[in-house]
């Protein structure tokens, strides 16, 4: 079977779908492990689920963009709905060489809570075996990363799914041919090859597209090729993290919040925060705003302000944040910290332990619980703080807050 090329990379979900697969390993070759959940809540994922195309799921407002982390199904979340309804059973990440920071435990455990908060379960989970490869379980199912190398080319038929970005550096010039990739898994068994190009997002110039060549396109486009845009310019200077050059790039025209939500990350990353804050904020009052983009960037806000001092401010943020957002409690934590600097202890005891009780199994629950035993203790509460530390020491799969618990 010919592979299907695409120029974004959620489109290898709904062929998935259309294809029937059930219960299928995943082969991902990519430079992103595509597994975000923000803007995929309860109710999108079961709207998405009936969805053929994505010309379907854009009609049914089920679509986001690749330049925004909200507003629907993206190249950077396709695979988390292709695992929740059972289409990807085992999911195999092959990353670039110089990829990982570090020791590839270290950072692969931090880089997949970056995608989506990890369960204390799967960060116990992941480890590092003989072949250098880091693997457990994630929602659900088996999951591994590494190298190519490291993991080797299966021996069963896997769902080959690359994208050309994984050939690229930061620089976005090609640190292997494709063709050299291709001669590595000349003995894989493709139950069904996608590739995707990648340039819109700015993950592909628009010059590499040549590296589809050797996978069967010999145009090495699609019959009307995508040709990367200004916007596309702009996220591609965000994503290699070249700030600076960003924020002189300016506004995109026709792109109005992907552009102001480009710079206000590469003020936030510059450490212009007021800057970024007045960014936010007027997203904030940006037309017909979503309750996910409304929760992010409430979120943005009031942690800008905690940082600030701005305690009052940051309530209200964290307050509006939940009100969009029931589920997220990070809106719980900020406005936790904001009410323990007010003074409300009893109301930030009370939501700390909100929080325990919803993310005990989540790693941010051993951070919840921590605080609440240090305010506890400052309030002279030995025995309860006690308590709250001997549950860490049983939790705390992380070590991290091994020399807290043994003072």
């Amino acid at each position: 079977m010919k592979p299907l090329f695409m120029e974004e990379h959620h489109e290898a979900y709904f062929a998935w779908k259309r294809e029937g697969f059930r219960d299928a390993w995943c082969w991902h070759v990519d430079a992103h492990l595509d597994i975000g959940k923000t803007g995929l809540g309860r109710a999108r994922l079961e709207a998405l689920e009936p969805c053929r195309t994505s010309e379907e799921a854009r009609q049914a407002g089920l679509m986001g963009n690749s330049y925004l982390p909200w507003g629907g199904l993206h190249c950077g979340n396709y695979l988390y709905p292709a695992i929740t309804e059972g289409i990807v059973s085992k999911l195999s990440w092959v990353i670039p060489p110089d990829l990982p920071e570090g020791s590839l435990l270290t950072w692969g455990r931090g880089h997949l809570n970056d995608w989506f908060e990890l369960s204390l379960a799967e960060f116990d989970s992941l480890q590092v075996g003989e072949s250098g490869a880091l693997a457990g379980t994630l929602l659900g199912i088996p999951f591994e990363m590494g190298t190519l190398e490291q993991l080797g080319v299966p021996e069963q038929p896997v769902l080959l799914d690359v994208d050309l970005d994984y050939f690229l550096t930061e620089e976005g010039e090609a640190w292997q041919d494709s063709a050299e990739f291709l001669e590595h898994i000349s003995s894989l068994e493709s139950l069904f090859t996608t590739v995707a190009f990648s340039v819109v997002g700015g993950f592909t110039p628009d010059g590499e597209r040549r590296l589809s060549e050797p996978f069967g396109d010999p145009r090495g486009s699609l019959d009307a090729p995508y040709l990367a845009e200004p916007i596309d310019e702009l996220a591609a200077l965000v994503r290699c993290h070249k700030y600076e050059e960003a924020l002189e790039f300016g506004l995109v025209e026709g792109w109005d919040v992907e552009s102001k939500f480009l710079r206000g990350t590469s003020l936030q990353a510059t450490d212009r925060m007021e800057e970024a804050l007045q960014i936010w904020r007027e997203l904030l009052n940006s037309p017909n705003l979503e309750d996910d983009a409304a929760a992010y960037l409430h979120g943005l806000c009031s942690e800008i302000l905690l940082e600030f001092k701005r305690l009052k401010e940051a309530l209200e943020h964290s307050l509006a944040g939940q009100a969009a957002d029931r589920e997220d409690y990070r809106h719980l934590w900020t406005e936790a910290v904001a009410r323990e600097g007010l003074g409300e202890i009893r109301k930030t005891i009370k939501l700390l332990r909100r929080i325990v009780r919803k993310a005990e199994s989540q790693l941010f629950g051993l951070k919840a619980r921590y605080a609440l035993s240090r305010v506890y203790r400052d309030q002279g509460k030995e025995g309860l703080a006690r308590i709250e530390l001997q549950k860490l020491a049983q939790l705390d799969v992380t070590g991290q807050f091994q020399a807290v618990v043994l003072l």
